[in-house]
């Protein structure tokens, strides 16, 4: 019983807070998302950080406040279900899930592109190694997670060091497109509708699905105050610099902005190792994107809106054939998109998801007339703007889950009763 005791009191520090949602933060935001924001927003984009960054504040905020009355998987949703409504929480359910599809589709492309020998095969049997991964229990928590963090930085910083080391080459004609005007600060809210993924994660911290990885208020606070200022902070040094070395118009027109970067600073004798540890540092990423899907598909089920055999447990007590379902769309999504449209219905996805989860929270906290309500209040304003300002293509996609994801949950429910 003592030991038992004695993690609570070890876990309310929060020293382990920080990786385990930092972790989750830096990944394709960072490592594939620079160039659609720049297609966005040119060298705008740096404007654009602190806003996603103030509106993950707001989601993250709301989600810690849902997770201490709703606990257990799916805090968010099942708030937005429990204080908005069925309808609600089905549509946000269903823009939630097809953006963590989407997110997972984005990584894993990205992960095949920076690897030295891409190939599209390389998405799929990514995805697939983390189903598997998944399946078999695997967690990264602890030492593990302080690794993969480190390893994230250390390549941020050999890229960083790179674009700064050698002068960068004077731009040379005019980008792909002809003569038509270039990107405008009209594109900042679209941009940081991208990066908003270089923040995402931290439901990890604030609304854990399960109790093991929960942390005290205190701890929770902590943790993102120091998370989202080392984010931030990266976010913006990497973004400067890549933008430094290769201008905004190139930047936008590059897959792998880091593999390019070096490239155009002369470092090509880097790409490798670098583009190996991208790939590596991510995978860690899918599985906690894989995690996040899991929670609210969990709830979903429980709900009676998805089939009851998805359900099913491996030996390890984890709903394989929810995981493999998850990892199957989001192969096929993988195939079918390039990463760019991938991360930007993702990001639309989840920021209506979001909308909806700011708003159950403000309802939440009716009787709290503290910064914590109008932190909610904030958050679905930026939320809806950001949403509204995406590429057409990434709100068709949103809508069609926003329609089609209610009605095959209505039908389902009605078929189980």
């Amino acid at each position: 019983m003592a030991q038992q005791l004695e993690l609570p009191r070890r876990l309310a520090t929060g020293t382990g807070a920080i990786p385990l949602g930092l972790g989750g933060m830096l990944g394709a935001g960072l490592f594939v998302g620079l160039a659609p924001a720049s297609a966005l927003a040119g060298v705008w984009l740096l404007l654009g950080v602190p806003i996603a960054g103030l509106t993950a504040v707001c989601c993250a905020l709301s989600t810690a406040e849902q997770s201490a009355v709703y606990r257990g998987p799916g805090a968010a949703y099942a708030c937005i279900r429990s204080q908005l409504g069925i309808a609600p929480g089905r549509i946000a359910a269903s823009t939630y899930l097809l953006g963590q599809i989407a997110a997972m589709a984005a990584i894993a492309s990205a992960v095949g592109a920076y690897l030295p020998t891409s190939s599209p095969v390389i998405a799929a049997v990514a995805i697939l190694l983390t189903v598997v991964a998944a399946t078999a229990g695997l967690r990264i928590r602890g030492g593990a997670a302080w690794l993969w963090l480190c390893l994230t930085l250390t390549v941020s910083a050999l890229v960083v060091a790179a674009c700064w080391a050698i002068a960068p080459l004077p731009p040379t004609g005019v980008p792909a497109g002809g003569n038509t005007p270039g990107p405008t600060p009209m594109g900042i809210p679209a941009a940081a509708g991208i990066l908003l993924f270089a923040f995402l994660g931290f439901e990890r911290l604030t609304a854990p699905a399960e109790e093991r990885d929960r942390y005290g208020r205190p701890a929770v606070r902590r943790g993102l105050i120091v998370m989202f200022t080392i984010a931030g902070t990266v976010v913006v040094i990497v973004s400067a610099s890549v933008i430094h070395q290769l201008g905004a118009a190139r930047l936008a027109l590059s897959p792998t902005p880091m593999i390019r970067a070096l490239q155009a600073a002369d470092a090509a004798a880097l790409t490798s190792l670098v583009g190996v540890g991208v790939a590596l540092a991510m995978l860690p990423v899918l599985l906690g994107v894989l995690e996040l899907f899991r929670s609210t598909a969990l709830a979903v089920l429980q709900d009676g809106d998805l089939p009851a055999s998805l359900g099913r447990r491996a030996g390890s007590g984890t709903p394989y054939l929810l995981d493999l379902a998850g990892g199957i769309a989001a192969a096929g999504l993988a195939f079918l998109v390039e990463p760019a449209q991938a991360i930007a219905l993702a990001a639309c996805c989840v920021l209506v998801h979001y909308a909806f989860a700011n708003a159950g929270a403000r309802v939440l906290l009716v009787e709290d007339r503290t910064w914590r309500m109008r932190m909610t209040c904030l958050g679905v304003g930026l939320c809806v703007i950001l949403a509204m300002s995406m590429p057409v293509p990434a709100m068709l996609g949103t809508l069609g889950a926003a329609v089609l994801g209610p009605v095959l949950a209505g039908v389902l429910f009605r078929l189980r009763r």
